[in-house]
């Protein structure tokens, strides 16, 4: 029948179908299932009520109790809750059924959601419809009964819990169908592959997440819809041979769907996946389940069927032997732009097709994608342009941590190019990109290595240099930092032992100035008093005027021991300052040493007054008692004045006296007893500062001593 004739078939049954499916739309209740397929997915999805009877054409095996429902018109029926499912009876094709439910939008064409099932009797399954264009139908023939011719290019059985699902591959002249039969009966499937055979069975489609029809399969319940029309010729290897030149090339006779026999040597082996046959300058991919292990070199003999895939012919479903052995392929070096190659229909001779042929190409090494579930890649930059090579099995780790990106290689591979369109094809296939797959790491030679100073590794070094030298300022900080603390401490200790020290000094030379004063004055005292009491008590009887004055010169002599002790305490006093400023304290000293005494001792102060350290004001208080009682001892003075002055940053203390002076370069010192002068200079150089003595024989005596506070 004429194809036009067929499509205004087609248009007439789904104009009448729609109208059918609008009058029962207008009745409430839809009693067919051409009403039900007639529904747009938005009106099956309202859930529509239906009641329906039909024969049962397909219970698949792993549906779940969900089977086919065909009263002239076909349509898939899910069954929905578990009281359904226990008292639905054990279905089978041919059983007559009224189903009762509602509509369901599917996830392709619409479905009835079975609320009740009963079983009415038995009935013939309806003839099927013979289809041709498989590839292209738009689902039309979904859940029918359809029947279709072709050739069969694999067969098998897997085995299921009390059946056996028998999958054949069917190639027909528009396009290959799964077919699969779901039996409890014994079947085998030896001598189905390359015989022409027929298939009838219920049509269930492929699709996508669109519900857009993407392939179709048959599905059956019966060993008699797998029909031998006839048998395969002969065994695989009698298959006729061709050159693989010649493969699927122009013939005045219609296509061939039968197996073919081709010979090549191995240029590429995957076992148990597919291998590469080439003989100049021709090569074919041959796919294959064979887990037989082939090497670059074999000679092979392939037998399979040939479909175009991705522009390109393939063997499938092969099956092959070793025939001989010869020299591995030498890969043929090339330029990218070689193998891209132009469209074949120039009137100039054409190029080398290079696609599936063992070939070397030079680039540049960008990086390598070694991922977990992948095949690792070398990504190589030919003539500017990113060029994949991919490992066909993995290649051991050293090899890998080997390859430094900049590097310059020469990659051997099979080319495989990726052209701009897949079928159907509307225009003539353009290449746009090729990729190598590479057989182990003997197909990567290095021409030239990178520099191991690559800029990640600079940029590494660079960055463990920062840290170092971020680390060591850190530690130097730190050092600093406790290298100041302990600074502090020490500084702190030295002062410490210093002030200690000073203290001990001053303690031991006041001690010995005591010594000395005791010395020169109360023990002399007390020794001449000593002798005046023994002189009165021996003039006491025979002289007792001479004894009286004894006894008067002993009064004298202990009242100047008493008054020369009172003066020693008075030294000795260390709560001078300890309420006081330092002017107060030298006030206070100036009337305590001058009462009773002709001598005039006076105290000014000069400049802005302010407090001064401890160890200063004590040391420039002890001066002065030195100076105001060695000017007493020695100059017999008349009038003495002290004067204390405050500038920025430092004070000074003078005193002066107009007593009988003395030559300061002859004075006595410690060796003949007198420690005043010495004990003075002492001071000042504790507590760092100049102390200036000018006198003269006659002249007076003039101390001054500057300290910076």
């Amino acid at each position: 029948m004429p194809r036009c004739i067929q499509f205004h078939l087609a248009a007439l049954c789904f104009a009448l179908i729609a109208r059918l499916g609008a009058q029962e739309l207008a009745g409430g209740v839809l009693t067919s299932c051409a009403a039900v397929r007639a529904l747009t997915p938005r009106q099956a999805a309202a859930r529509m009520p239906t009641k329906v009877q039909g024969v049962v054409t397909l219970v698949p095996a792993d549906a779940g109790g969900n089977f086919t429902l065909d009263d002239g018109t076909g349509v898939w029926v899910r069954i929905e809750g578990p009281e359904v499912l226990t008292s639905l009876p054990a279905l089978k094709p041919g059983d007559l059924l009224e189903v009762t439910g509602v509509t369901h939008e599917g996830h392709f064409a619409p479905t009835i959601v079975a609320h009740a099932v009963r079983l009415i009797g038995t009935a013939p399954l309806p003839r099927p419809r013979r289809v041709t264009l498989l590839d292209t139908e738009s689902g039309a023939h979904d859940s029918q009964r359809v029947t279709a011719a072709g050739v069969v290019q694999a067969a098998e059985i897997v085995p299921r819990l009390n059946r056996i699902e028998v999958r054949v591959r069917v190639s027909t002249p528009t396009g290959g169908v799964a077919f699969t039969l779901f039996t409890t009966e014994d079947f085998r499937v030896d001598g189905l592959v390359d015989a022409e055979v027929s298939i009838s069975g219920v049509f269930l489609a492929y699709f996508n997440s669109r519900r857009q029809f993407i392939g179709a399969r048959v599905l059956t319940n019966s060993p008699g819809d797998l029909r031998i029309l006839r048998p395969r010729a002969a065994e695989a290897f009698d298959a006729p041979e061709v050159a693989l030149s010649d493969v699927t090339g122009f013939s005045a006779r219609q296509s061939d769907l039968h197996r073919r026999r081709v010979r090549g040597t191995v240029t590429l082996s995957k076992p148990g996946h597919y291998f590469y046959l080439q003989e100049k300058p021709h090569a074919v991919r041959v796919n294959t389940r064979q887990t037989d292990v082939l090497q670059p070199g074999d000679i092979v003999e392939a037998a399979g069927f040939f479909q175009l895939e991705h522009h390109r012919a393939e063997m499938h479903e092969a099956v092959f032997r070793r025939v001989g052995r010869g020299p591995p392929p030498e890969p043929e070096e090339i330029v990218r732009q070689q193998a891209l190659v132009q469209e074949p229909r120039a009137t100039s001779a054409p190029s080398q097709d290079y696609d599936d042929y063992l070939v070397s190409l030079r680039g540049r090494l960008l990086s390598v994608d070694a991922k977990q579930g992948e095949p690792l890649r070398l990504n190589l930059e030919c003539d500017g342009v990113l060029v994949p090579a991919e490992f066909t099995s993995p290649p051991k780790a050293d090899f890998i941590t080997a390859l430094r990106a900049d590097s310059e290689l020469l990659v051997s591979g099979i080319c495989a190019i990726t052209f701009s369109e897949s079928r159907p094809v509307v225009n003539w296939p353009v290449p746009i990109a090729l990729r190598l797959l590479l057989r182990g790491p003997e197909d990567v030679q290095v021409l030239r290595a990178a520099s191991w100073w690559t800029p990640e590794r600079l940029w590494t070094a660079l960055g463990l240099v920062a840290v170092v030298l971020f680390g060591a300022l850190a530690w130097v900080a730190s050092l600093r930092r406790q290298v100041a603390q302990r600074g502090a401490q020490l500084a702190e200790e030295m002062r410490a032992r210093r002030d200690a020290a000073v203290e001990f000094e001053t303690t031991l030379r006041e001690r010995t100035r005591l010594a000395a004063d005791l010395h020169d004055t109360t023990e002399q005292s007390l020794t001449g008093l000593a002798f005046q009491l023994e002189a009165t008590m021996a003039l006491n009887e025979r002289a007792p005027e001479r004894s009286q004055q004894h006894m008067a010169l002993a009064r004298q002599l202990l009242d100047r021991s008493r008054e020369d002790l009172r003066r020693s305490i008075w030294n000795l006093r260390a709560v001078s300052l300890e309420q006081q400023t330092l002017a107060e304290a030298l006030h206070e000293i100036a009337a305590d040493r001058g009462a009773g005494l002709p001598v005039a001792i006076s105290v000014t102060c000069e400049g802005e007054s302010r407090p001064l350290p401890d160890i200063i004001a004590g040391n420039l208080l002890l001066l002065a008692q030195e100076a105001i009682t060695n000017a007493l001892k020695h100059a017999r003075p008349q009038r003495i004045e002290l004067c204390l002055s405050f500038s920025p940053g430092s004070v000074r203390l003078q005193v002066r006296d107009d007593g009988r002076g003395f030559d300061p370069g002859s004075a006595s010192g410690p060796k003949h007893g007198h420690f005043g002068l010495q004990g003075m200079r002492e001071r000042m150089k504790r507590i760092g500062g100049r102390l200036e003595i000018v006198s003269a024989p006659g002249r007076g005596t003039t101390i001054t001593t500057t300290v910076d506070a």
